[in-house]
């Protein structure tokens, strides 16, 4: 079997690709714009050749290229006219971006104020509302269990799978992506500790 390099040059956006024409008609109609955030390149022939890949930093939104050991930092441009081999590209939301930077407003103010009741929110779904254009419902279930309490199998290191967050905090996420459930502290649920002691004992 033989093979060959398509060479043709493929033109690609840096910003606002737009999905929406390709959506199923049957899909909801949700986030359908993307952004370049990484390319992969090969020089050479379908055979044999050599791999660079680009990254944009979104902490200074600055594009680099990654050439075995070298680290370049490049512009835009360049990416741009790259013959890219392999394109990564991250959903994105202007809405998304105003709701986390409401979301970070509440907790400076927050730090500010003294907080009579605090929330734990899992660290699973903060990571989601970081970089997520689509984080979804809050979900807890990931280090609560279905009664609310903490099972008892993650009761020594529950504190890393959660965040604490003040009332004002956590109303507004609740309000604005809905799920739970609302957790204001950190107990072993009795019933799951419980059943799992009468399972241990019926086992021995």
């Amino acid at each position: 079997m033989f093979s060959s390099k398509i060479s043709n040059y493929v033109s690609f956006p840096l910003e606002g690709l737009d999905m929406s024409p390709f959506l199923h008609q049957d899909c909801p109609r949700g986030v359908t714009t993307y952004d370049l955030t990484a390319l992969i390149c090969h020089d050479g022939t379908a055979g044999s050749g050599h791999y660079r890949a680009y990254a944009l930093n979104c902490l200074n939104e600055q594009w680099y290229e990654f050439d075995d050991q070298y680290v370049t930092s490049v512009d835009p441009q360049t990416v741009q006219n790259c013959e890219a081999y392999v394109l990564f590209y991250r959903k994105t939301s202007e809405e998304m971006v105003k709701k986390r930077n409401r979301t970070l407003e509440l907790m400076e103010r927050s730090r500010r104020e003294r907080c009579l009741l605090n929330f734990y929110v899992s660290k699973q779904w903060v990571n989601k509302l970081n970089t997520f254009a689509e984080p979804g419902p809050i979900n807890n279930l990931d280090f609560l269990c279905s009664h609310g309490g903490v099972h008892p199998s993650k009761a020594a290191y529950v504190e890393d799978l959660c965040t604490v967050f003040s009332q004002s905090v956590w109303e507004y996420l609740h309000d604005s992506f809905g799920g739970g459930p609302a957790c204001t502290h950190l107990y072993v649920c009795p019933t799951v500790f419980s059943q799992s002691v009468w399972e241990y004992l019926h086992d021995s």
